[in-house]
């Protein structure tokens, strides 16, 4: 009888606790899917995201990357850490995407009256938009008032201008071409020893893309998909017949407002000089980004390959594993170089499907060596360290080229006058070629300018 009596006791001490712990069991919550915001301004067709995306849910539409497949995708993130311009990203579905610290302009790309900001930094990237710009901000300025010998000399003896574009990309060049069309005098200056210094630094085959292709071209300086060299042969071509002259090795430093004689002042590394309108046409490249080890200050060390038949024999290091670096290794090779790319990543993820193809042959065939998960931590007159989580090894090489990317000039822009603020993902300017149609079409009498190709 005591024996039944404690079996009944145990088994009631067994069923509380098991009441008890099914009190206490938490429902699952439910996981809410991450959902893809794309930004079409920001978005040039690298196709990272879609080479990255093991499920294939991205696809290139128009040269924008689209959401093709969601019910395919397994929420890892990987197309939104990729993306090197924050086109791409990736939210709980039913929040807004996170927003975009862009720069404050009107619709005329002013970020105060008679201070234009033009080129990538303007959050519109791509040749015929930078053409186009080009063009809109100068007619704005013509259509505004603007004309031959509006900054006068004042009481001091600086150089007066109309216009000082700081800048000679391609946004830069073609608002010195509607200039000059225009009869203003003008100033174009460039920080780089070379004009359109960032393309004239790609790798001698590096094709250049006229994008976006929803939008025609309407700037005076002509752009086409072409070799680097052909393009920049005909830039130069049109600019020696305009005798436009291009101020390289002048970085602007100060620009200010001068409210006694209106204008503004702008101080470079070389003077100063008086100018009634000013263009920043300027990339997002700024300052090529540092590795912060020794020897980095060293001459043979250089941000980016500007002609690899200067390396023809010899062993260089490449630093990185985005486009840039993967093409500088592939143009080393083809130029009969001996590249090693190190990469502190396992894979080559954030770089274009065909620039990894290409050097995925190479390293097959014994002409590129590869160098992932990998640290440079020292770098010397003939050899740089390089250093795994377990490992360190001296790599011997005559050249390195560190090719990790630059910092935005947010806060040179900020200097100089432009305010910056928060727009929702999805923001985007309209099409650069509808905004100078509309310029052209609010001055009928004025004679339509054509792009000379």
């Amino acid at each position: 009888m005591a024996l039944l009596i404690m079996l009944v006791v145990a088994g009631l001490c067994v069923a509380a606790k098991v009441a008890w712990a099914r009190r206490r069991v938490v429902p699952p919550k439910t996981v809410i899917p991450l959902v893809h915001s794309i930004n079409d301004d920001r978005c040039t067709g690298c196709d990272a995201c879609v080479t990255v995306c093991p499920t294939d849910v991205l696809e290139l539409v128009g040269n924008k990357s689209r959401v093709a497949r969601m019910d395919d995708c397994i929420q890892c993130e990987q197309c939104a850490l990729v993306c090197p311009t924050t086109a791409l990203v990736m939210h709980p579905r039913g929040t807004v995407a996170p927003s975009l610290r862009m720069p404050i302009l009107d619709a005329f790309y002013q970020a105060s009256p008679g201070l234009y900001l033009i080129g990538e930094a303007s959050g519109k990237p791509l040749l015929k938009n930078a053409s186009n710009l080009g063009r809109a901000v100068v007619e704005h300025m013509v259509a505004g008032g603007l004309s031959r010998g509006a900054a006068r000399q004042g009481h001091s003896l600086l150089e007066s201008v109309d216009v000082v574009i700081v800048g000679s990309g391609p946004a830069g060049l073609s608002a010195a071409l509607t200039a000059a069309e225009h009869g203003l005098r003008f100033v174009v200056l460039e920080k780089d020893a070379l004009v359109a210094s960032t393309i004239a630094r790609w790798p001698v085959d590096k094709e250049c893309m006229a994008e976006p292709y929803d939008v025609a071209v309407r700037g005076l300086l002509p752009v086409w998909d072409a070799g680097r060299d052909a393009l920049l042969a005909r830039w130069h071509q049109i600019l020696a017949e305009r005798e436009i002259v291009v101020r390289t090795e002048e970085s602007v430093e100060e620009i200010w407002r001068n409210h006694e004689e209106g204008g503004f002042e702008v101080r470079t590394n070389r003077g100063q000089l008086r100018a009634a309108r000013v263009v920043l046409a300027v990339g997002t490249r700024g300052k090529p980004r540092r590795l912060g080890v020794p020897g980095e200050h060293l001459a043979h060390v250089r941000p980016l390959l500007t002609d690899p038949t200067e390396h023809r024999g010899q062993r260089v290091l490449v630093v990185g594993g985005g486009d840039s670096a993967v093409e500088a290794a592939i143009s080393l090779a083809e130029a009969g170089a001996r590249p090693i790319l190190s990469y502190r990543g396992r894979a080559l993820s954030r770089c274009k499907a065909k620039n990894r193809q290409r050097l995925e042959r190479l390293t097959e065939d014994d002409r590129v060596e590869l160098r992932f998960s990998t640290t440079v931590t020292c770098i010397e007159a003939d050899k740089a360290h390089l250093t795994t989580a377990t490992t360190a090894e001296r790599v011997w090489c005559d050249a390195v080229l560190v090719c990790i990317g630059g910092d935005a000039p947010v806060k040179w822009l900020s200097q100089v006058g432009v305010q910056f603020g928060d727009e929702p993902h999805a923001f985007v300017r309209p099409n650069t070629d509808v905004l100078v149609d509309q310029l052209l079409a609010n001055r009928p009498s004025r004679r339509k300018l054509r792009a000379r190709v």
